[in-house]
């Protein structure tokens, strides 16, 4: 591995692909499985916020306090896994955003690059999400829900372990994603920061959060791979 390496750390919804609530969907039903709950209508906006800030959130909508939450976490977490998986054998693939196939592929053949993910994902969903469009293997480790409910500190995470056995630091760092808790995570820790306008954000939050590049999409994939690789 080359001295001078780029390291690009990815959010996954709303930036790499689209799961069109498949996720909240499963999550209601891990709820009302392990805590015995009915079902609920909640309205929440995941875009940005954690897994674990969304199981908090949600819990809360259906009366669960939390110590409550804290008793049943790690069944919420599998019961999670398995809803979800279940939703995809249902419904089929999630949906990989405009460009991404062909940029990952780029980027992947450049020695200088290595990929890596921020998520709030857990883990385990993270992986069913990109299994489900092909793209999991360009990303072989990163910061998941799974380690951490502050998005913040998934960046910090995400890098350690991903430079892991890197002769020095990377000589640049990105963090790409589609929502200002992407761009605020990335800045808290001195990297530059990709917005793609592909999520509920508009390129106007994703500007007053001080993106550094914002995209519509990925479709001009040479603009975006010369910003990513550019020296200096």
């Amino acid at each position: 591995m080359r001295a001078d390496t780029i390291l690009l750390l990815f959010d996954i919804d709303g930036t790499l692909l689209a799961c069109e609530g498949r996720g909240l969907r499963a999550m209601h039903r891990a709820v009302q499985r392990v805590c015995r709950r009915g079902p609920a209508t909640v309205q929440i906006r995941a875009g940005g916020k954690t897994d674990p800030a969304l199981f908090e959130e949600m819990a809360g909508a259906y009366g669960i306090h939390p110590a409550e939450l804290e008793i049943h976490g790690a069944a919420l977490r599998e019961t999670y896994a398995e809803e979800f998986a279940g939703e995809l054998r249902l419904t089929g693939h999630c949906a990989i955003k405009p460009g991404v196939g062909v940029l990952l592929e780029r980027l992947a053949a450049r020695r200088e690059i290595r990929l890596g993910l921020v998520t709030g994902n857990l883990e385990r969903t993270a992986r069913l999400k990109l299994d489900s469009v092909r793209i999991s293997g360009y990303f072989p480790n990163g910061g998941f829900g799974s380690d951490g409910r502050h998005r913040a500190d998934l960046v910090g995470l995400a890098v350690e372990r991903c430079a892991a056995g890197l002769p020095r630091h990377p000589r640049r760092i990105w963090v790409i994603g589609d929502t200002p808790a992407d761009v605020e995570s990335g800045r808290s820790h001195g990297a530059c920061t990709l917005a793609v306008a592909t999520g509920a954000a508009s390129r106007v939050e994703l500007e007053a959060a001080g993106a550094d590049a914002i995209f519509d999409d990925f479709t001009d994939t040479e603009r975006v791979v010369d910003l990513l690789c550019e020296v200096g």
